[in-house]
């Protein structure tokens, strides 16, 4: 694993992406929402809640959001958390089952969300 600064910018690097891809979605104004729930469910409700939020919302930039965050979590700076193998439900899955990848895991898309909350508010 690489060491913190290095994941600290891979963090910033990927919730810039939602901020940049936000045109990907169906309402772009509604992204800021959509990442500010994303965010809570996955504090309150957990890495598996989180996924289905985004899928729920996948239209209105749950998609923008999941593309980034799967991309951060299959990236080598932070471990890779995500094998690849399999469909994105049943890796999320598996990624629950290590306590220490699931920490990682909620960590690092923590900080890529509150990222782009910033971007987005920011007016991109």
């Amino acid at each position: 694993m690489g060491d913190h600064t290095n994941i600290e910018a891979r963090c910033a690097h990927y919730g810039s992406q939602i901020v940049q891809n936000k045109a990907q979605a169906k309402d772009p104004k509604r992204l800021e929402t959509i990442t500010r729930n994303a965010l809570g469910v996955m504090r309150e409700e957990g890495l598996f809640a989180f996924y289905l939020y985004l899928q729920y919302q996948k239209k209105d930039g749950g998609k923008v959001i999941w593309d980034q965050v799967k991309a951060l979590w299959r990236d080598e700076a932070v471990g890779p958390l995500l094998s690849g193998g399999g469909g994105d439900r049943e890796q999320v899955i598996a990624l629950t089952e290590d306590l220490n990848d699931l920490l990682l895991a909620r960590e690092v898309a923590e900080r890529a969300l509150i990222y782009a909350l910033y971007g987005l508010r920011a007016g991109g």
